[in-house]
């Protein structure tokens, strides 16, 4: 053998061994969260009511990790980035989301993909800024997303990254948990997949003797066959109907990843190329809403954007999938979705008034 083809021999083995220890290391490291995990609050003010009103107001936002501006776009999507340019970015998303969260404050704040730290925020503690910036609520954060090393895209992978879901209250809750959505991913893919959860918070009524159930939740995204998404749902209303049988009020809010019912596919203009919408935007399940249930979203304004390239009204795919699903028992006052043009986040925020029935 010739000495080329040695050092091609021993180049491969030396790639193949590297590869094997990178595995090795990244399966020994899994993060593998039970299935039920009782969450402690992060930020708890004194003098918080332990009792809802009647009335009181939602909002639900995922923050693309204030990574995803209108200027920004993702491998995943059929981009080519990972994360942004450079840290500045990031901190100028940040400012402009905490500055709307505070100009419009909710009686309950419920956030999707904020990053506690992770390469593509350069670190940046985006739960602790949030929980700082909002001293007089109570703070729950679960953790989704959390890998040592994502390999993926090979010419700038995205790091490490440990990244999650927020609730925060005016209210104090008497339980919260974080509940794991099942993910069926096949090894090795699985090591650097999000390990998809809800929040259960769980706060007591004025004047009655049942509870108000708040689940914020993230589905799956790039489930391209649906399955993944089915079996979140399916364990989700199992969940949700047995607490509305128990005789308690429950509000489900977040990212659904799924197109909210009666929204077609070409409900806002685009010309986003069909190969990257498939799969990604798949509608929400005829049969699956619980029956007497009720949706509330805003049909008017989109509540996310494609991020193939960035943001161009009018030329990126908008739809609809973030919003609540309200319990019979609970009356839809309002819902507003929030025109921010995709400025800091390929999300819009939400904002729902709601009202407890007697």
């Amino acid at each position: 053998m010739s000495i080329l083809g040695q050092v091609l021999i021993w180049t491969l083995v030396g790639v193949l061994g590297i590869l094997g220890v990178f595995l090795l290391f990244s399966t020994l490291n899994v993060y593998s969260p039970q299935s039920v995990l009782a969450l402690s609050p992060i930020s708890t003010p004194v003098n918080l009511s332990g009792y809802v009103p009647k009335k009181f107001s939602v909002l639900t936002w995922n923050l693309g990790y204030a990574g995803l501006d209108k200027s920004e776009n993702f491998f995943m999507d059929g981009g080519t980035m990972s994360m942004p340019d450079d840290k500045g970015l990031v901190e100028q998303n940040m400012k402009a989301i905490t500055n709307f969260l505070s100009s419009n404050k909710t009686d309950f704040i419920i956030l999707q993909e904020v990053d506690k730290r992770a390469a593509r925020t350069y670190g940046i503690n985006e739960v602790g800024q949030i929980t700082k910036t909002f001293r007089n609520y109570e703070t729950f954060y679960a953790v989704n997303y959390k890998v040592d090393f994502v390999p993926v895209p090979l010419n700038h992978p995205m790091g490490n990254v440990e990244s999650g879901i927020m609730v925060l209250t005016r209210y104090k809750a008497f339980d919260a948990t974080r509940y794991a959505f099942p993910g069926d991913y096949s090894w090795p893919v699985d090591l650097f997949q999000l390990k998809r959860c809800f929040i259960v918070t769980k706060y007591k009524i004025k004047n009655s003797s049942k509870e108000l159930i708040l689940v914020n939740l993230h589905l799956s995204a790039f489930d391209k066959s649906g399955n993944l998404r089915k079996g979140q749902l399916d364990l989700l209303k199992k969940f949700i109907t047995k607490e509305y049988n128990d005789g308690n009020y429950v509000l489900v809010g977040g990212d659904w990843n799924n197109i909210m019912p009666g929204i077609a596919m070409n409900h806002f203009q685009y010309t986003t190329p069909k190969k990257y919408i498939a799969g990604i935007y798949q509608k929400l399940p005829k049969d699956w809403t619980p029956t007497g249930w009720k949706w509330a979203f805003d049909p008017n304004v989109p509540s996310v954007r494609s991020d193939e390239k960035a943001y161009v009204k009018g030329e990126n795919f908008t739809t609809i999938i973030d919003g609540f699903l309200l319990s019979p028992n609970l009356k839809l006052v309002s819902v507003k979705t929030f025109d921010l043009g995709f400025a800091n986040s390929d999300h819009n925020p939400v904002k729902l008034v709601v009202e407890i029935k007697k």
